[in-house]
């Protein structure tokens, strides 16, 4: 028997498949749904922003902007749920657009404010959050 110089056994796995891959067992959780649904929506205005804007996805400031926005965005998830005023994946999606503008005005990089979406109560959270 010829063993081939970079096989690799891998041990039984419940989440393995006949074939070995792995499966998505979260997949039908309606909740998990609803927050990929959320991220996805949360990425798709963030590239939108950033390219309207001309700053390119390897831009070395956008790690540290990335990291400031999820902390502000996560306590204004919070306060806008609380509130009522965020319900579908699009205001979440402008709700993280918002911190995101916020946070990339900080590091100087205007952001234009035509380019942002114009919910009164959303930049009301958003006001409060970064006050």
């Amino acid at each position: 028997m010829k063993k081939e110089p970079h096989s690799v056994r891998y041990a039984f796995c419940a989440m393995r498949g006949p074939r070995g891959l792995m499966e998505d067992q979260f997949g039908r959780d309606p909740q998990v749904r609803y927050l990929r649904r959320v991220f996805a929506r949360m990425e798709q205005k963030q590239s939108e922003l950033l390219e309207r804007i001309g700053v390119v996805q390897t831009d070395y400031r956008l790690k540290r902007v990335r990291e400031a926005t999820l902390k502000h965005f996560e306590k204004a998830w919070m306060l806008a749920s609380r509130k009522g005023v965020v319900e579908t994946e699009d205001e979440i999606g402008d709700l993280y657009v918002l911190c995101l503008a916020r946070i990339l005005s900080g590091n100087r990089i205007s952001v234009p404010g035509e380019l942002l979406p114009s919910n009164a109560k959303i930049n009301d959270v958003v006001a409060e959050v970064f006050k």
